[in-house]
């Protein structure tokens, strides 16, 4: 009866044993592949980003006066309401 018990202590403690190593094994795999994932994301929006920012350039090389007039109104409309505040 006690040789019985160990046996079954020592299949569940092996059967523990591999489900842990299942478990880690499957906790790696998602790691690497959230990992991979955020990498991509990484990638698409570096991309995205140098794309508005070149954009953005050829627009101002193209219609600079705009660009300015566009900074100035929306300056002084700032300038404006924080000024108001304080009154």
């Amino acid at each position: 009866m006690k040789n019985d018990l160990e046996q079954k202590a020592k299949e569940w403690q092996g059967e523990a044993e591999e489900a842990a190593q299942n478990l880690r094994a499957k906790a790696q795999t998602t790691a690497e592949n959230l990992q991979e994932k955020a990498k991509e994301w990484q990638r698409k929006t570096a991309d995205t980003m140098r794309q508005a920012s070149e954009s953005a350039d050829a627009y101002v090389h193209e219609s600079p006066w705009t660009v300015i007039a566009s900074v100035a109104v929306a300056c002084f409309a700032i300038g404006f309401i924080l000024g108001n505040r304080r009154d």
